[in-house]
């Protein structure tokens, strides 16, 4: 097994020579390369597959962004009502500080602040435990930058980051 040496020089985890990177290998991937995502679907082992203890948090961190979706879903109407009550009273002529002082709670800013920063949590802590499990599985920091469409130092920050 090889072992690279994060951006802080520390060693991180191996390269894994199991049967999930064999299956990678077998169809078709790169483990460094771009060739990712469709092998990691293709693969058969239960590591791919997320039966480890591990990823069972990831499991959870992806519940979680369901959950949040389906507040996204009941937020996005509660927004498409005070912006419609934004419009008609800004048609009556009223100015934008006595609109938004009249606003009841939560005021329409105020639901899409809600709105981003519940999003912004959740979807965090699923990439967070999505870099994480991909690491443990031996897949590459650019390889999951690739993945993730982001530069391997946002990976590399990621994997120092604790959990949420």
């Amino acid at each position: 097994m090889s072992q690279h040496l994060g951006d802080s020089g520390q060693r991180v985890l191996p390269d894994r020579e199991d049967a999930s990177m064999n299956g990678l290998r077998a169809a078709g991937a790169e483990i460094h390369g771009a060739a990712l995502p469709d092998a990691l679907a293709e693969t058969g082992s239960s590591r791919a597959q997320g039966t480890t203890g591990s990823d069972d948090v990831t499991m959870r961190a992806l519940d979680a962004l369901s959950g949040a979706l389906a507040e996204l879903r009941r937020d996005t109407q509660l927004l498409e009502e005070r912006l419609e009550a934004l419009r008609r009273r800004r048609s009556e002529g009223r100015a934008w500080r006595d609109i938004l002082s009249d606003e009841e709670p939560p005021g329409a800013m105020q639901v899409v602040s809600r709105m981003l920063a519940c999003l912004a949590k959740a979807s965090g802590a699923l990439r967070k435990e999505l870099v994480d499990s991909l690491r443990r599985e031996g897949v590459s920091i650019p390889a999951i930058a690739k993945l993730f469409g982001v530069t391997h130092q946002r990976i590399s920050n990621l994997l120092r980051r604790p959990p949420d």
